[in-house]
């Protein structure tokens, strides 16, 4: 626990349109955690997708109690601020909940994986990480279509962040609440990829494949 933060700050997956959901555990009893984001609400759970949703903008606050947690739906951008340590664990949700468009056809694209968010204060300057998709020539790595990688930086640093020596455009950034970091999502190809920046910056790997899934955080620092 002497790893856990208090402000951890997330992005949902590329693909997804009825957001992803969020898991919020206390360390401590008392916690207050003040969720800020695109709050998605089903409304309807038909047997064959996609589920019907609503969406707010809002700002969720909770408390907990050591070891409880809280459960969450957010689509887009989402800040955790809490009074005490929390970790927050990201999750993709099945095919059937939006049946995300597939760039090879699929009509079941993603399943459930699960990825833990490591506060803002463990980010790295360089991150090296590696995507899975199967196209690479005589390999067989995986069911995975395609791969992404979400960036979490500084605003002061969104100008400086680069992956494989390529500058990201600042276009590709959006605001995350109010806590003065910037996200971005961008399609990767399999293979190795190096990230860096001017700030430390946290770099969230995942794919989909029909029916699959993978995820990963790309490093931390204590």
């Amino acid at each position: 626990m002497n790893t856990w933060g208090t402000l951890t700050l997330g992005l949902s997956f590329a693909g997804r349109t009825n957001g992803d959901c969020y898991r919020v555990l206390a360390a401590y009893d008392d916690t207050v955690v003040t969720i800020t984001g695109t709050v998605v609400t089903i409304t309807n759970e038909p047997g064959v997708g996609p589920w019907q949703v609503t969406k707010t903008n809002e700002v969720v606050v909770t408390n907990l109690v050591a070891g409880q947690f809280c459960d969450i739906i957010v689509e887009g951008p989402v800040e955790f601020q809490a009074s005490q340590p929390i970790q927050v664990a990201h999750f993709a949700n099945g095919s059937d909940f939006d049946h995300p468009p597939s760039i090879a056809g699929n009509q079941n694209e993603a399943d459930p994986c699960e990825i833990l968010l490591p506060p803002i204060g463990h980010y790295l300057l360089t991150n090296i990480v590696f995507t899975l998709t199967n196209d690479l020539p005589n390999q067989v790595i995986g069911d995975f279509d395609e791969d992404f990688l979400n960036l979490i930086v500084a605003q002061s640093a969104i100008t400086n962040t680069f992956v494989d020596g390529s500058i990201v455009a600042t276009n590709n950034f959006v605001p995350i609440g109010t806590s003065g970091y910037y996200g971005a999502r961008l399609p990767m190809t399999t293979g190795t990829h190096k990230v860096t920046s001017s700030r430390p910056v946290g770099v969230e790997v995942y794919g989909f494949g029909e029916w699959d899934a993978y995820g990963y955080f790309g490093g931390v620092v204590k």
